[in-house]
């Protein structure tokens, strides 16, 4: 029998590809303005998760742009000051701002949670890290720099406050072989495909993580019913530049394209970020679960878009 999971941000980048690859496994369940309820509508959530047989919620929906969360800071701020908090809520559905999205939205799907027993499992980000250590692991302190980071980190200290059954999955630059959206691996090859010239920052480290085994993770995390948090990333970490010449390089493009650039240079006048990135899956490793290297993640890339001949 199926297990039933209730799901918010079912059509995104990583929750599409859930469904495609665990559809044996799950029934899935859409809890999303596309099914007629949003999240910053407190009642309608609470309705949802209460009539609903599934008792995991997946909360994968967010505001991830960085910049563009960074840009809703002051107005953030601004309403978080309001003393009443009606004005508050009323202000954040309406304007959909990086708090209300991120923070306020959790709220409200935690708070359904605790009201109906049920396990949460939220997906966070490494950005919850101030990137000045090399390594860091589930126990390391939190220190968000930007406004996106912020309100992410808010939601998982909503989460671990609320006494529920809770799984917290930080992931970090998510890639995969086929959508319609771009992430920075799709971004690259569409650019070298064009031939068009490439500025990398080479003094910034990432653990990019392909996608298929964020799904893979999550379910064995689930079956296993575990609870806390867990770094789901990549098990090698790499400069965009690196990256790109990977690419380049197993697509057969032209890595002369290819230039450096540094992080200073490439984000002027854009949102403060964490510029060294390293995290640890130690941690799901000790449970089964095996996270691709870089190198393996794109040869599967290929492959996959080798198939159906993009």
């Amino acid at each position: 029998m199926k297990t039933k999971i209730l799901v918010t941000g079912l059509t995104g980048l990583l929750g599409s590809r859930f469904v495609e690859l665990l559809v044996d496994a799950y029934e899935f369940e859409e809890l999303s303005r596309t099914s007629g309820v949003d999240i910053l509508n407190k009642s309608a959530v609470l309705d949802v998760i209460s009539s609903s047989e599934a008792q995991i919620i997946l909360h994968m929906a967010a505001k991830t742009s960085v910049d563009g969360c960074e840009a809703d800071r002051e107005r953030d701020k601004e309403i978080i000051n309001l003393k009443s908090l009606d004005e508050q809520e009323k202000a954040w559905v309406t304007e959909q701002t990086a708090w209300a999205v991120n923070v306020f939205g959790t709220q409200n799907i935690v708070e359904a949670c605790r009201k109906t027993n049920k396990k949460i499992v939220y997906i966070s980000t490494d950005f919850v890290f101030d990137g000045k250590k090399r390594n860091y692991s589930e126990e390391d302190e939190c220190n968000p720099l930007g406004w996106y980071a912020k309100t992410k980190y808010e939601g998982e200290k909503l989460i671990i406050a609320s006494g529920l059954d809770y799984i917290i999955a930080r992931i970090a630059y998510p890639y995969r072989a086929l959508f319609e959206r771009n992430d920075l691996v799709r971004v690259i090859i569409a650019r070298l495909q064009k031939s068009e010239r490439l500025n990398m920052v080479t003094d910034h480290i990432m653990t990019p993580t392909f996608i298929d085994d964020i799904a893979n993770a999550l379910d064995i995390l689930i079956r296993l019913e575990q609870k806390g948090i867990f770094h789901v990333v990549g098990s090698q970490s790499i400069t965009p530049f690196d990256a790109a010449i990977k690419i380049a390089r197993e697509f057969n493009f032209d890595e002369s394209l290819i230039s450096k650039t540094t992080r200073r240079e490439y984000f002027a006048g854009k949102a403060v970020r964490p510029f060294c990135l390293h995290l640890k899956n130690d941690k799901i490793g000790k449970l089964g679960i095996e996270m691709s290297t870089f190198d393996k993640g794109i040869i599967e890339v290929k492959n996959q878009r080798e198939r159906i001949s993009i």
